[in-house]
């Protein structure tokens, strides 16, 4: 008899603790997690495609036509501001040179002989020297000084003509094409060289207008072609296109320096502000086969407290950051459930992890 009441006891309690287990389990099932949802301004991520441009890039020519007699550049050349480039045959305009260079110092000695002369003239007393004469003497001084002034505007452009011969970078940067060789004859106008400077490379963004207004507060994360890597990028300029194009130019530079060049393809994510509405996290949402997109809500009974799971239907909008915008369905206050939310009933009592 008493072993039958200690086998009977010894069931009983196994009952009670395979009953408690399956409790705990259940329990540990319908645990969830939720949020309240909150309005936030929304922000939509929209993508663009651009390239990189050189906005300094110079095509080089002569001013003077001449055979090219030097070249010390060759494609890839990094150059500095002043450096010679290309020279043509400057004898010609050598001896142009010259000769005016004797012609300015005849002018000179020609104009001193005649100041001399007058100043002659002024130290004689007036009954000792004709005013004729004196008058004759301002004249030709006048005519010197006049010639001289011919003579130097002579050679100031022979001068010029002779710089004009060589050809300097305009800036720093690099040279991407050269189109001549020495010996050749070249004419005023043709291109010579091609220099960028590539330290002032920009990125070049073709971005709807719609887009125009809500930039304000905007940020610009940029790409380069084949990096998985963005980069922030400051914005340098909204540049009008073509009306029918419906779009306008976004220039910006990277915050770092990037290795680029001229033609690359760059990707790039704008950052646009837009009015503020609820929205969850991506984990919350609830995809359907039929395309359909619902939440489950925790809503708590006002009779006993409990907390049960509601499904809700919603329209989602953009996402950005691991958060989706719902335009309808939702309300700020609501609690979605975030975690836990994969095997859910409708009406089903769950307890909040975060409660």
């Amino acid at each position: 008899m008493l072993s039958l009441l200690s086998s009977l006891t010894r069931l009983g309690a196994g009952a009670v603790l395979t009953l408690s287990l399956a409790a705990m389990a259940v329990a540990q099932e319908n645990r969830v997690e939720t949020q309240v949802v909150a309005d936030s301004p929304r922000i939509e991520v929209l993508p663009l495609t651009g390239t990189v441009s050189a906005p300094r890039t110079s095509l080089l020519s002569s001013a003077e036509a001449g055979q090219v007699s030097e070249l010390t550049v060759e494609m890839g050349d990094t150059v500095t501001q002043g450096q010679p480039l290309l020279s043509l045959d400057t004898r010609d305009i050598s001896l142009e040179s010259q000769r005016a260079s004797a012609d300015l110092a005849q002018a000179e000695a020609e104009r001193d002989e005649a100041q001399r002369l007058v100043s002659e003239a002024n130290q004689l007393s007036a009954q000792n020297f004709a005013a004729s004469e004196r008058r004759q003497r301002e004249s030709a001084l006048a005519a010197a000084q006049a010639t001289l002034e011919a003579r130097r505007a002579d050679y100031s452009l022979a001068q010029l003509q002779l710089e004009r011969h060589q050809i300097r970078a305009p800036f720093d940067g690099m040279v991407t094409h050269r189109e001549s060789n020495i010996g050749e004859w070249v004419n005023p106008g043709d291109t010579l060289l091609t220099l960028v400077d590539l330290a002032s490379l920009r990125l070049d963004f073709s971005v709807p207008l719609s887009a125009y207004q809500r930039f304000e507060g905007s940020q610009l994360e940029v790409r380069l072609e084949g990096s998985d890597q963005w980069h922030p990028a400051r914005t340098l300029a909204r540049i009008p296109l073509d009306a029918s194009s419906r779009q306008f130019l976004l220039r910006a530079a990277p915050e770092t320096p990037l290795e680029m060049l001229p033609g690359m393809a760059v990707e790039g994510r704008l950052q646009l502000n837009g009015e503020s509405g609820p929205s969850v996290p991506r984990d919350a949402l609830i995809r359907r086969p039929d395309g359909s997109v619902s939440v489950w809500l925790a809503r708590q009974s006002q009779s006993d407290d409990t907390w049960q799971a509601f499904e809700q239907r919603v329209e989602i909008g953009s996402s950005y950051q691991r958060e989706v915008a719902v335009n309808e369905g939702l309300s700020a206050g609501d609690r979605v459930i975030v975690v836990g939310n994969e095997r859910l009933e409708e009406g089903q009592e769950v307890s909040l992890s975060d409660d």
